[in-house]
């Protein structure tokens, strides 16, 4: 079968490489200069290290398998790490489950009920009936209007804006297990990972197996239609043999401007499905308005414009300082050389990444550079360290994506969950994180969700 990847992230990567591995004939368009989506890496000057930041759990087993599988299991390196707490003017620790029993801001009877509401999410709550919750519904319940108000509802509004009274509970629980799950059974304190050298390494032996396969890796590659394949056609790009009739014709655009097109038997398109509805044929606008359908979580998505920071000193002991203060026009700050060895990945530079969350629509979007840097520092990083000079910084500079992260909000009218992975769409098929059900967005999940995908047609795709 010649199959086309539209999008190369990691869920694009990863079903590309899982398709070349079965021995179909892969092409991958990817739209940005590079590979990698959200997990691309940037050259920061005196190292290159990832444009946002991720880690890896000793549970994600899934990613883990696919780092084994291209040799690459060698090459994690482990590492215990702290939290932070930011509100009311001061930093406090959250990294075990002394640091929480010493937590000021709640009282002993709110510490009782947020530890059980926390045994109860990750051991016995139902995810699938909590679509139908609002976190903020859920969490007062569990924890108390005291306890919600202090600790919970700065973090979801620091993390949804507008959305923080929408998303739905189900969200709390997925982020809750995967927390948990990092916390080591004696000590209580969370254990990370990482690749030596990023994501960079790993999307490059990515790569690397997918045109040893004979896979054809096209970046810089907008993709600017895709429609049904006339019979008898004549493609500029024709396929060995004659043009098959019902598959997919893909019309895209290479950095040079010119326009070409190529057939395939099936379509994979990874990105969102709105963008889907932009370049797709009419015919297959059925089929994404099936997705959207099975998968409300497609409906609106939170993008992120992130302050990344190399400075010579690390300003908190923490790998994620979370922010409990609404003065505070940030979601977080993640000091990610408190997590990674700054020796060997980043020439001795504290690497800090201070996202600030938005709607995918919103109009900050638009804001230039300097804007959005101005507002992160003297509202946002100031904030918390007043003395904090940006010009010592030796790189500074704005990271967007627009389109990072489907909210699960809560479903009007007791509509259901999201379906599972679906049965493939011939020829032309939507795939994306929006069909990840009572989880976080990562790239363990993602990966996971590629191979289900494979498992549960692996007859069609045989």
């Amino acid at each position: 079968m010649r199959a086309a990847v539209v999008g190369g992230g990691v869920l694009g990567l990863t079903l590309a490489h899982r398709l070349a591995g079965l021995g179909h004939r892969v092409d991958l368009f990817e739209g940005e200069p590079q590979l990698g989506g959200l997990a691309a890496a940037h050259d920061y000057g005196p190292f290159v290290w990832d444009r946002f930041y991720h880690c890896i759990l000793p549970q994600d087993t899934a990613l883990i398998g696919l780092l084994d599988e291209l040799g690459m299991a060698a090459d994690l390196r482990w590492k215990r790490t702290g939290t932070g707490y930011y509100a009311r003017g001061r930093f406090h620790d959250m990294s075990g489950n002394r640091d929480f029993l010493r937590f000021p801001l709640l009282t002993l009877v709110d510490k009782v009920r947020l530890g059980a509401a926390i045994v109860y999410a990750t051991r016995l709550a139902d995810p699938n009936a909590l679509y139908l919750v609002s976190a903020e519904e859920w969490l007062t319940r569990l924890c108390g209007r005291r306890a919600y108000a202090a600790f919970w509802q700065p973090l979801l509004k620091a993390k949804f804006g507008p959305f923080h009274d929408q998303v739905a509970a189900v969200f709390i629980y997925a982020t809750l297990k995967r927390l948990f799950g990092a916390r080591s059974a004696t000590a209580g304190q969370e254990s990370l990972g990482y690749v030596h050298g990023g994501y960079r390494r790993i999307l490059e032996r990515l790569a690397a197996r997918l045109e040893a396969a004979g896979a054809t890796l096209r970046v810089s590659a907008t993709v600017t239609r895709i429609a049904p394949t006339a019979p008898g056609a004549t493609l500029e790009r024709p396929p060995a043999g004659p043009v098959a009739t019902g598959g997919c014709s893909v019309a895209w655009r290479g950095a040079d401007g010119r326009e070409l097109v190529d057939h395939y038997e099936q379509v994979f398109f990874t990105a969102p499905s709105r963008l889907a509805r932009r370049v797709a044929d009419a015919a297959y606008h059925p089929h994404v308005d099936a997705v959207e359908r099975a998968n409300p979580t497609s409906s609106a998505y939170l993008g992120v414009a992130c302050l990344v920071l190399a400075l010579e000193r690390p300003l908190t002991p923490y790998y994620v300082l979370n922010i409990g203060d609404p003065s505070i026009e940030l979601t977080g700050l993640i000091e990610m050389t408190n997590l990674i060895d700054p020796a060997a990945e980043t020439t001795g530079l504290s690497l800090l990444y201070l996202p600030r969350y938005m709607d995918s629509d919103s109009p900050g979007f638009a804001d230039s550079d300097a804007t959005l840097k101005t507002g992160m520092i003297d509202r946002g990083l100031k904030r918390l360290f007043p003395d904090f000079d940006p010009a010592r910084a030796r790189y500074s500079g704005v990271h967007r994506a627009r389109y990072v992260q489907p909210l699960p909000l809560v479903r009007a009218g007791g509509a259901g969950v999201e379906a599972e992975v679906p049965e493939l769409v011939r020829p032309f098929q939507i795939v994306n994180t929006s069909m990840l059900r009572c989880a976080t967005l990562n790239n363990n999940e993602v990966v996971a969700l590629v191979d289900r995908l494979l498992h549960r047609n692996r007859q069609a795709l045989a």
